[in-house]
């Protein structure tokens, strides 16, 4: 089994987007946050995506943190239940919160119904389980 065939890979390098990023303030010590600001790759699937972090280690992606808005629980279903049919573990957290393993990344999904917004961070599992509350801080 390998990654998923999403636009950002996990272990990439820094150069495959580099011309279409932005520096962020960085959340953790020792890694490199960019919003992405390309115009092609801005969808989750087939969700649009408002916003798209990218998280560096050195030059290789570490983590994806991704913001879709207006949304609802029938687009956090589908996505859910696409990761459900990829992964070797699924974890449900609570009504709104699912963490999955495909291959070798982990997957965390959350929907907050009062924003209408879904959250969706993907990357290494151990640098995932160590910081998932700094991540969903958007």
């Amino acid at each position: 089994m390998k990654q998923l065939n999403l636009p950002f890979k996990i272990d990439k390098q820094y150069e495959n987007w580099e011309f279409e990023l932005d520096a962020l303030e960085n959340r953790l010590s020792g890694y490199e946050s960019y919003k992405y600001i390309g115009k092609q790759l801005n969808y989750f699937l087939n969700f649009f995506t408002h916003r798209t972090e990218l998280i560096f280690n050195g030059d290789f992606l570490t983590a994806v943190i991704i913001t879709i808005k207006k949304a609802d629980e029938e687009q956090i279903a589908v996505i859910n239940q696409f990761l459900v049919h990829n992964a070797s573990k699924q974890i449900e957290v609570d009504k709104f919160s699912s963490k999955f393993k495909v291959w070798r990344i982990m997957y965390y999904t959350n929907y907050n119904p009062s924003k209408k917004q879904i959250l969706v961070i993907y990357g290494k599992p151990r640098f995932i389980q160590k910081h998932l509350l700094l991540l969903q801080r958007t």
